[in-house]
């Protein structure tokens, strides 16, 4: 999203519905290249371009598929032609596969899924056999440049070491026959079981690399939290958001305890604030929406989390104390 944005100020009066979505989806769609994301990005650039593998592992909303997605973006699908026996044909080149596994995906889901994507009618006919041959000759012919697989442990049906090692194998030889450059995406413990499986995949993805939630126990990372903050707020869809000061640390300070560092867990606490603000008429984002807005998230793993946006000063070690928690 575009950090230059000009948007209607409110002035108090109740934002119309169609204004409404269209800012909420700008939140959806912000996203900061902080340092890792960047280095991560280029990491990935250089995957593709010099035909090598990558795996990124880490903790769950940490950005793993949104850096997948921005990658994708760079590399659009294009409509071509080509000449095959004396006929003009056309076609999708498609220079990013990227496919999101469900939980319990197989290799023939793995294949059909990204048959799919290619655009294979049948992509959903036949056994495993056939859909993966149908599926490394689509890959050529849409002139596939790179492959992502996120949430790379769904292929991972069930935790007997029969199944592991049979996904692991399946992707060893995926991997041999495409002879293009793969990057895996998933949860850093469970991810690695697919590697630890089969000794020839692990030696083929020597680059592991991990991409976690934001830590926070010395001034240098709270600094570059602070700055993940700012970069948020200046593309927030407010005519004053400047004026939010969620960088500032009295406001950074309770937002890394409400979301632990998480990114995933941070843009769905400024979606309810920013919905709450707007139906309010507010132009800027303020801390009694941020209280509102965490009054509407889920916090089922952490009971005795506490709403910090309360106008009051806040101890970070205070509470995370009371809650049997740590800065990270």
């Amino acid at each position: 999203m575009d950090g230059n944005k000009e948007y209607k100020r409110l002035n108090g009066m109740k934002i119309d519905e169609k204004d409404l979505k269209e800012r909420l989806f700008d939140i959806e769609n912000i996203v900061v290249h902080h340092k890792r994301f960047t280095d991560l990005y280029n990491m990935i650039h250089d995957c593709h371009h010099l035909n090598d593998g990558l795996v990124i592992l880490g903790d769950t909303g940490a950005g793993k598929s949104t850096l997948f997605k921005t990658y994708e973006l760079a590399y659009p699908r294009q409509k071509k032609t080509r000449i095959r026996n004396g006929h003009t044909i056309r076609y999708e080149s498609v220079p990013v596969l990227r496919v999101e596994l469900a939980a319990n995906s197989s290799p023939l889901n793995v294949a059909s899924k990204m048959l799919e994507s290619l655009g294979e009618p049948f992509y959903n006919k036949g056994s495993e056999k056939v859909l993966t041959g149908m599926l490394k000759h689509q890959i050529e012919d849409s002139e596939v440049g790179v492959v992502f697989i996120d949430e790379a442990q769904h292929i991972v049906a069930s935790d007997t070491q029969k199944v592991i090692y049979k996904a692991a194998d399946w992707i060893k030889q995926f991997v041999n026959d495409v002879k293009i450059p793969i990057v895996f995406g998933g949860i850093k413990e469970k991810a690695k079981r697919i590697f630890a499986a089969n000794e020839q995949l692990d030696e083929r993805f020597p680059n592991k690399q991990e991409f976690n939630v934001f830590p926070y126990s010395n001034p240098d990372e709270q600094k570059e939290f602070r700055g993940y903050l700012k970069g948020i707020e200046a593309k927030l869809p407010f005519v004053d958001r400047g004026s939010s000061k969620i960088f500032d640390p009295y406001l950074a300070e309770k937002i890394y305890y409400a979301s632990l560092g998480t990114p995933r867990t941070i843009y769905h606490l400024l979606r309810h604030a920013s919905s709450k603000a707007l139906k309010a008429g507010s132009d800027m984002l303020e801390e009694k929406h941020l209280f509102e807005g965490f009054d509407l998230l889920s916090f089922e793993t952490r009971p005795k989390v506490i709403n910090p946006f309360d106008g009051k000063v806040f101890k970070l070690s205070v509470a995370l104390e009371k809650e049997n928690l740590k800065k990270s």
